[in-house]
């Protein structure tokens, strides 16, 4: 039968292990999908878009669905239906035509 400083430091042991899978495992989910997005190529009118609640985008470009939420560009709000995108691939410059003729670029 264990004692009871073995068994707590087996579940610090055991706590440890999962706290650094967790974070491995997010860094890498991260890394993933901050890859995918780097990839992204898009040139067309905005058909939607959707925000999570965070306030994150996915944009809907000639019936294809775009995450923009696993990014470090903050849109805040700024992406409606009907404003124009562009995004070529290997870069992370987004911009974004407005119907009013403003243009904003997220790096």
């Amino acid at each position: 039968m264990m004692d009871m400083k073995a068994s707590i430091k087996l579940v610090f042991i055991v706590l440890g292990v999962l706290a650094i899978s967790f974070a491995i495992f997010t860094f890498y989910s991260r890394f993933a999908a901050q890859r995918k997005a780097l990839f992204y190529q898009f040139d067309g009118k905005v058909d939607a878009v959707d925000y999570d609640k965070k306030g994150a985008p996915t944009v809907t470009i000639k019936g294809t669905k775009y995450d923009l939420s696993v990014t470090h560009w903050d849109f805040n709000h700024q992406i409606e239906a009907g404003d124009s995108m562009i995004k070529k691939a290997d870069s992370m410059m987004i911009k974004i035509f407005k119907t009013d003729g403003t243009v904003i670029i997220k790096q």
